[in-house]
């Protein structure tokens, strides 16, 4: 399970670093819109499926009276049905499509409906005790009414809504039932968002917009972040390769004495080179070095600085060694002009000015003939 779960943040990381800031854009709103889809798809279902939703098709469908309101020898209650189903007050409603009058307006059904709470009894057991009873609900038709068709250029205009069955409330209409007023919208939209008028007035609803704002701005920003630390990292990459020297004898040893001087600075006195084979970046002339090389202890990661000079006898001698932390290294080789586009001589100005701005450890006298050439000189008698 943790290789699974490793190997998926690892697929997202990569995902993130190689991802433009308007791609990730374009991913979040597509997953937004992903979201917010399938929610109104799950609602559509929800009351597609409502006992009372199926019951008030079927007769809307058989009613000879719808036919002869509309004009029309078909009665189709396909379409998206508009609504709520509120389980705790125990009341609905829904706005059912009828499909097109003979004038060619947009027919629609009002059909509302309030449970009746029951308490059946629970099945006796015969391992243990009886079942508790639970309450169950059984929904009641209580108002159908069909509303004047939209559009067209029929004689409905005007009309008041056809009521076919109505009893007393019991229970007062929710909020969030469909409104009555005309709208605007178009009605296969007003039926497939809530009521927006209730939406716009509900503090649970501006509660739950202000945590999804929250929820993306901190999601914007994680992603911000990682996207440019993931791109901080890649010019960081590309700026070493221009900078990478030979390891050869001298330079290794230069660079095992800048590590012993390092360790009598630090608790760690196991500091090793981060890389196998051990990078060494930076720049060398005939006579000065300016390098850094990554390195590691058991406790934490550094950037060993390092600075060396050729004497007249061709022994190099450390001048400057230090330690940097790896976040401050990545800064400064990136910043000026290296932020957008890499080139030798800003790298390697970038490297000098980096030792010679860092106070340097204290330098052993064992620092000097760390290497000479390829070899060391023997020294005459």
């Amino acid at each position: 399970l943790n290789t699974l779960m490793a190997s998926r943040a690892s697929r997202a990381f990569s995902f993130v670093e190689n991802t433009s800031l308007r791609g990730l854009a374009g991913s979040c709103a597509l997953a937004g819109a992903g979201v917010v889809v399938s929610g109104l798809v799950m609602r559509q279902r929800m009351l597609r499926e409502h006992p009372i939703c199926q019951t008030a098709c079927d007769q809307l469908e058989r009613s000879e009276e719808v036919r002869r309101w509309l004009g029309a020898g078909e009665v189709s209650t396909g379409g998206v049905v508009g609504g709520y189903v509120d389980i705790q007050e125990g009341t609905a409603a829904f706005r059912i499509p009828l499909g097109r009058s003979a004038d060619g307006g947009a027919a629609y059904a009002r059909v509302e409906a309030e449970a009746e709470w029951l308490r059946v009894p629970g099945a006796a057991s015969a391992s243990g005790p009886p079942v508790e009873e639970r309450a169950s609900a059984r929904w009641l038709l209580r108002h159908l009414e069909l509303e004047p068709p939209q559009g067209g250029g029929g004689g409905h205009g005007g009309q008041p809504p056809l009521v076919l069955y109505s009893l007393e409330a019991s229970v007062p209409e929710s909020k969030w039932a469909p409104s009555r007023e005309p709208s605007a919208i178009p009605s296969a939209v007003r039926n497939l968002l809530p009521n927006t008028q209730a939406l716009l007035g509900d503090s649970e609803a501006h509660r739950f917009v202000l945590t999804l704002a929250t929820a993306v701005m901190a999601n914007a920003v994680a992603f911000t972040y990682l996207h440019r630390r993931a791109r901080g990292l890649e010019r960081v990459g590309r700026v070493l390769e221009l900078l990478r020297l030979p390891v050869d004898r001298p330079a290794a040893k230069l660079r095992a004495a800048a590590m012993r001087v390092a360790e009598r600075s630090i608790e760690a006195r196991a500091l090793q080179p981060k890389q196998e084979g051990g990078g060494l970046y930076g720049w060398q002339a005939a006579d000065t070095l300016y390098a850094l090389a990554p390195v590691v202890s058991p406790a934490a990661a550094y950037d060993l600085l390092l600075a060396a000079r050729r004497d007249g006898n061709g022994e190099w001698e450390l001048t400057h060694v230090s330690l940097a932390e790896p976040a401050e290294t990545q800064v400064r080789l990136t910043r000026g002009g290296l932020a957008t586009g890499e080139s030798l001589p800003i790298a390697q100005a970038a490297v000098a000015e980096m030792i010679g701005a860092a106070e340097s450890l204290p330098l052993a006298p064992s620092t000097r003939g760390a290497g000479r050439g390829g070899e060391r000189s023997r020294r005459r008698a």
